[in-house]
């Protein structure tokens, strides 16, 4: 197993795709779109490192404590971080959970990567929505997709085309706890 440097999670969350999810937010982007909903992650530094089994195991737990349906892989850029979150993504999918994945990059430009853990991170996901968040094409019919170019790509039939647009109204949760408030979703 191997280790991923993380920005976030969330044991459950309905705003980061279809359904209920675990979201997993990698620390590391190169892209720095403007107007980026997470621009904390962007800096490519070491945050919290975490060993992927230790990951599956909270997954396994938010299974059974929320009946989530899948994970959603977020950052950051989680195709820097191909390698650990393809163990996770494999691993899902041999449970039955889905797999999201948001990414900068275009799917034309994956497809052509000579790296084998962006390969295996695309052979185990079931969506993939792809592109840099354009700030001037900012999206408000999709309900989980930042702007207008980008594209929601079905690489399996777990989902039908159209649960992007599921629900009319952006989506925005809100976590309290003694030490934190996180927000996720689309807050503005």
């Amino acid at each position: 197993m191997g280790f991923l440097n993380l920005a976030s999670v969330r044991p459950c969350t309905e705003a980061e795709g279809p359904g209920k999810r675990f979201a997993i937010w990698v620390q590391g982007c190169r892209r720095k779109c403007p107007g980026c909903c997470n621009p904390e992650m962007q800096e490519l530094r070491r945050n919290t490192i975490v060993d992927t089994a230790d990951l599956i195991r909270l997954i396994q737990t938010a299974r059974e404590n929320h009946e989530i349906e899948g994970v959603s892989l977020i950052g950051g850029e989680p195709l820097l971080q191909a390698e650990g979150l393809s163990e996770i993504a494999v691993w899902c999918q041999s449970e039955g959970l889905s797999v999201l994945v948001f990414t900068g990059y275009t799917y034309q430009t994956l497809q052509t990567s000579e790296d084998k853990s962006v390969q295996l991170l695309l052979k185990h996901t079931d969506i993939l929505v792809d592109g840099p968040f354009l700030q001037e094409l900012y999206d408000e019919k999709r309900t989980w997709v930042g702007s207008q170019n980008q594209h929601v790509i079905f690489l399996t039939d777990r989902y039908t085309p159209g649960v992007e647009y599921e629900y009319s109204d952006r989506t925005m949760e809100l976590l309290i706890s003694d030490k934190d408030i996180l927000i996720n979703g689309w807050p503005f």
